[in-house]
This record gives structure tokens, C-alpha cells and sequence, in this order.
């Protein structure tokens, strides 16, 4: 099974309609660039209940079971989509919808656990209103406690996204209530695009009535991708926002050939697919088909073409995102650390080389896949640049070992061992790495490589709970670090020459740890809590610093590295089931990063040094070691 992914989440709609469709259907979909396809999807109906319509359909069909089958081979989320629409007078399906709410999270929860897919996605949009009560935000107020029931009501580690409007985030009184969803939802699909219907009477193009312009403006337009990434951010926390993007644009019959015309036709929806076939369409009088870039919004480059249609006797106006211009709204995705990119929808790129190209570069993380056959977590040291030594438990229940020696990875061998945890490594000196692990005892042992060869086990004694983790701040200084059976985190140093007592530094952990040294003398530990938070203590040379909460939603213990005095990045398996990082820069805590993949075991983490290379190992979901590096943050 492969466990590669996007280093940010790329999220996907996949339409009912032409779900298996050979040319445009999940078929001819890279799944290696997807994190999570949403199935769009099953109505709601005004009694709670779900539409018995085409799309249900599709749902209970072989072609859901294909596209699941196919999307959790290569490590990929699938969802529900769960849709309610309704924007009529007094919105009276909207206002059922939603009074019969405790309905719809009963089916929907039914439906996933029967599907076996992987979560919810809530496409309801409406309008905010009293729905016949008292309240004037009743909508805003039901729809957010209809999402806190869903979330409740969902197994532990499903995934819930819900989509929301492009202005939501700074609308206090509209119908999504993003600061109270946020703590509700992993993610916001934020629906970036339509926005020409609410840019056109503004400057520019400060037109009179609706006129044409680009569906998803990254700048220069009132409402556009830069300010509306910022407002969410500002609001939900960068790690919740995924930036929707259209793969679709309109055209309509116009009077002349230039921007932002007012249509003298119907205005039509074109899939990508479509519009980049305009040029060579039949109906297309040769020699007047023009491809431009919107001069009103420099930095986004979005597509507008016009030609001569002599079937429709007209001049055709079309605004689209090209692979170019979404490649620039991938870059804001990057530059604002969001949590990933949104794409409405999948059927309409299909298998066009180009989009994908595109997600890849700006969005791959290569993972080296390294064989074994693994029942453990990793971990990783590194005692040179371009060396990296990991380590991770067998089948057989011993300790084994791949290196890295800066050309090719060379074979596994077995360290021995009798293990019932992963393992934790640490390189004090040149040549020398330490591996330590919980024994069938329930106690600290330790082997070490010498520089020749492989020391004997050493018992360390205590009573652990989890694996164990390692630092060094110094030559042969050795500081490890493990849960013990009260819960608390205990430390065992070595001075270089003998092993110091066993000490306590209390808390409640709910993992193993990770440690690391950022400068001589100093320690940074990193462990999830009881409430599944990511928690961090720290010796500064003299003293342990208080416990302090980061945040997040950890399934395994976690790992740090630290490539500059005073820097770390902290490295997390989530709920989610894909790796999260955090950085300290010397100053403060950045957000949460998504590094990708899909894993079930918490990751392992080195600097190599005299670099600022972080490698990853990782146990994959497919039982076998993988590796990547990434940038020190």
C-alpha cells in the first residue's frame, strides 16, 4: 500500500454523475495527489431524511466501491458530502432541513460506517434567519450545534470538513458561524469562487449590472483569495483553511472583444476540459480566437479569451483558471501555511496532465519507500551529513536496522532484542549511535554501535509504560527519556561515564515521548497529553521549564530535530492520520504545518548535521519503513 502524499492537504470533489467515468471519473485521477475526494454527493431532504435520488444511487453502486478501494490503496481519505441548498423566500427546506437535523446525523453516521469511508463533508448553504422561532439567527445557531452533534456522533479519528462561504469568516451575522464551527470541524472548505457575481459592481470593473470577470480573483478584485486566506486564517487558525479553487470558468455572447463585457447572451459554466478545448472548437471563426491574462488582477494572471462564434453569430467571452493562474493560487496556499487547496471539482480537469503537474509541484512530498516487514514505529539518528541510521521492530520482535551512508541505502540487519515498543536512536559522536527500547520486562535497554561493532543489551531498569527517546547535547552525553507505569514522563541521563538515577518530571502523558537538544545543555522533551494535545517540556541548562500545551490532535508519540541553536521542529502523526508539524524559531511557535502521508505510527526525526535536512521515517499503513527529507523550518 502506498503511504506517499501531498505535503498539504488536496482535497477533491468527485460528482456522482460520471463518479467512474473512464475519461473523467476517479479512473483518470492521480490518487498520489490527493489527500481526501469527497463524494458529492446525497441530498437532504426538508424532513432530515436523505433524497432517494441519482445520487444515492451511485452511493450504493460498485462505482463507490471502486473509488474507495482505489483512493485507500494509495492512502487517500473519501468522504460523504452531505448536501442541503437553499436560497428561496424564507428558505422553508433549509429551516426543515435543519429542525430535523438529529435525522440527518443519524443516516449520515449509518452511511459511513456501512461505506467504510473515512468521514463527512457538510454542503449546507442558505441563508441566516429566525426559521418561524425568536431567534433572528436561528440557521447560524442550529447549523452550528447540527455540525457539533455530527462531530459527536461520528467515530473517534473520522474526518469532518464542512464548506463555507468566501466572505464568511469576517460576516458576524451570516449563516456560518466560523469561530464557533472551528473547534467543531478538521477543516473549512472555503469556496473561493462565483465571485464575480458579488465583484462586478465594485471597482474594478465597478460595472452596472453583472459583467463578466474571473470566478476566483486572487488579488485585485474587492473580494479575492489573498484577503479571504487572511480572514480565515485570522479567525479559524491557518491549520483549518483549505482555499477551494474552480476548475471551471463562464462565458456569455458579448458586444466586443475586450475585459469584464457586459453578457448580451445566457452566462454559461465551462469545465476546464471545455474551456481549453475552445480554441479548437469547430464553431471557433479562425483567426479570432485570443487568449489574454486579467490586467485587473496582475498577480493572479487568470485567463480571460474571446473569438468569433459563427454558430451563435457572436463574440464568445470566457474568464477560466488555467493551470498557470491556479498554480499562483497554489503559491498563497504555501506562502500563508494554510492547510491545503480545495479543488470544486475533479470531473471537470479529469486526467489533464497539466493540472496535475501542477499540484505536484507545488504540493508533492516524495517518500522513499524501504521495505521491511515492521510492526513498530521508527525512529532515525544521524552522525554525519548524508548519514541517517533508522530503526524499527520486526515481525519477530527484535530491533532492526537500515543505513543511509550518503550514496545508497544498504541492506537491513537484524540489532536483536526482545522489544514491546518502538525504538528511540540518538548519535552522541562520530560513528557511534544508541538505540534504547522497553523489554518484555518493562524496563530501559540499550545497545549501542561503537564504531566496529554492535555492543551487548544493557538493562537500564524502570518501570516504563512506552518506548523510550534519546538526546545528546554534548560528546557521549546521552539523556533518555520515557513514560513510566504512573504516567509521568522519567529521565535517565548519562554524564559520560556512569548512568545518573532514575528522576521524575511528572505530567500525564497519553504517548510515549520525543527528544531533542537544540544547544549544549539544553533539552527539549515533546509528548502527547492525556487530552491528545501535544505537550513540551524543556531544560534550559539549569532548570525544567513548566509543562505547556501546543495544540493539535496526536494518534502516536512524536519526534523533534533541531538543525540551528535555539530552533526546533516537532513532528506528529494526527488524529487525521497524517503527519503535522510544528517549528520554534528561536522566538515563537509557528502553526501547524501538514507534512503528508497517511501513517498510523508516530514518526522519527534527525537533523543531519552541519544541515538543515530533516529526515523523516515513518511506518507505513503497508507495514514497511519510508523516508523523506524536508527543509528545517
Amino acid at each position: 500500500m502506498a503511504v506517499s502524499g501531498p505535503k498539504r492537504e488536496v482535497f477533491g470533489f468527485g460528482l456522482a454523475s460520471s463518479l467512474a467515468d473512464p475519461t473523467v471519473g476517479y479512473p483518470s485521477w492521480d490518487f498520489s495527489l490527493l489527500s481526501t475526494v469527497a463524494f458529492f454527493g446525497l441530498h437532504i431532504n426538508a424532513d432530515g431524511t436523505i433524497a432517494q435520488d441519482a445520487g444515492w444511487t451511485t452511493w450504493n453502486s460498485t462505482q463507490l466501491t471502486g473509488l474507495v478501494s482505489t483512493a485507500h490503496a494509495a492512502g487517500t481519505k473519501v468522504v460523504l458530502t452531505i448536501v442541503l441548498q437553499d436560497f428561496s423566500g424564507g428558505t422553508p427546506n433549509m429551516c426543515g432541513g435543519l429542525a430535523n437535523a438529529s435525522t440527518t446525523v443519524t443516516a449520515t453516521v449509518n452511511e459511513v460506517k456501512a461505506k467504510g469511508v473515512d468521514g463527512v463533508n457538510v454542503d449546507y448553504e442558505g441563508l441566516n434567519g429566525a426559521c418561524g422561532t425568536t431567534d433572528s439567527s436561528w440557521a447560524r445557531h442550529t447549523l452550528t450545534s447540527f455540525v457539533a452533534n455530527l462531530r459527536g456522533a461520528l467515530a473517534s479519528g473520522s474526518y469532518l470538513s464542512i464548506d463555507t462561504y468566501a466572505s464568511a469568516a469576517s460576516d458576524p451575522a451570516g449563516f456560518f458561524d466560523i469561530p464557533g464551527l472551528a473547534p467543531k470541524v478538521d477543516s473549512f472548505f472555503v469556496m473561493a469562487y462565483d465571485l464575480e457575481y458579488s465583484n462586478y459592481y465594485r471597482q474594478p470593473p465597478g460595472c452596472t449590472s453583472f459583467c463578466l470577470g474571473p470566478t476566483g480573483p486572487l488579488g485585485g478584485y474587492y473580494y479575492n483569495d489573498t484577503v479571504t486566506a487572511a480572514q480565515y486564517a485570522s479567525v479559524a487558525g491557518n491549520a483549518k483553511v483549505i482555499l477551494g479553487v474552480p476548475y471551471y470558468g463562464r462565458k456569455a455572447c458579448v458586444g466586443a472583444p475586450t475585459p469584464n463585457q457586459y453578457p448580451t447572451s445566457s452566462v454559461v459554466a465551462d469545465t476546464y476540459l471545455d474551456a481549453v478545448g475552445e480554441p479548437t472548437a469547430p464553431e471557433v471563426q479562425p483567426g479570432t480566437y485570443t487568449a489574454h491574462r486579467d490586467a485587473n488582477d496582475p498577480a493572479g494572471q487568470e485567463r480571460w479569451d474571446t473569438w468569433f462564434n459563427t454558430t451563435m453569430n457572436c463574440t464568445r467571452e470566457l474568464y477560466f483558471d488555467d493551470a498557470y493562474s491556479l498554480g499562483l493560487k497554489y503559491d498563497l496556499v504555501n506562502q500563508d501555511a494554510l492547510r491545503g487547496v480545495g479543488i470544486w471539482n475533479l470531473n471537470y480537469g479529469g486526467s489533464a496532465p497539466e493540472l496535475w503537474a501542477e499540484l505536484r509541484a507545488h504540493f508533492a512530498t516524495a517518500w522513499t519507500p524501504l521495505g521491511g516487514r515492521l510492526v513498530q514505529g521508527a525512529d532515525d539518528a544521524s552522525w554525519a551529513s548524508g548519514r541517517i541510521d533508522a530503526f524499527s521492530v520486526g515481525t519477530d520482535g527484535a530491533v532492526w536496522h537500515r543505513a543511509f551512508n550518503g550514496a545508497a541505502w544498504q541492506p537491513w540487519e537484524s540489532v536483536g532484542g526482545a522489544v514491546t515498543s518502538e525504538p528511540g536512536a540518538v548519535a552522541p559522536s562520530a560513528n557511534r549511535v544508541d538505540v534504547f527500547v522497553r523489554g518484555t520486562d518493562g524496563g530501559l535497554w540499550h545497545r549501542w554501535w561503537t564504531g566496529t561493532a554492535w555492543s551487548t543489551w544493557e538493562g537500564l531498569g524502570g518501570k516504563l509504560s512506552s518506548g523510550a527517546d534519546a538526546a545528546s547535547w554534548a560528546s557521549n552525553r546521552l539523556d533518555v527519556f520515557a513514560r513510566g507505569t504512573d504516567g509521568a514522563l522519567w529521565h535517565r541521563a548519562n554524564n559520560g561515564t556512569s548512568w545518573l538515577p532514575w528522576e521524575s518530571l511528572g505530567g500525564k502523558l497519553g504517548s510515549g515521548p520525543g527528544a531533542v537538544s537544540s544547544a549544549s545543555g539544553k533539552l527539549d522533551v515533546f509528548a502527547a497529553g492525556v487530552d491528545g494535545a501535544l505537550w513540551h517540556r524543556a531544560f534550559d541548562g539549569t532548570t525544567w521549564t513548566a509543562w505547556e500545551s501546543l495544540g493539535g490532535n496526536l494518534a502516536a508519540a512524536p519526534d523533534a530535530a533541531s538543525c540551528a541553536s535555539g530552533h526546533l521542529n516537532v513532528f506528529v502523526a494526527g488524529t487525521d492520520g497524517t503527519l503535522w508539524q510544528r517549528a520554534w524559531n528561536g522566538t515563537a511557535w509557528g502553526p501547524w504545518l501538514l507534512v503528508g502521508g497517511r501513517w498510523s505510527d508516530g514518526p522519527g526525526a534527525v537533523c543531519q548535521p552541519t544541515t538543515t535536512t530533516i529526515s523523516l521515517v515513518e511506518r507505513g499503513s503497508d507495514g514497511q519503513l519510508w523516508e523523506t527529507d524536508v527543509p528545517a523550518a
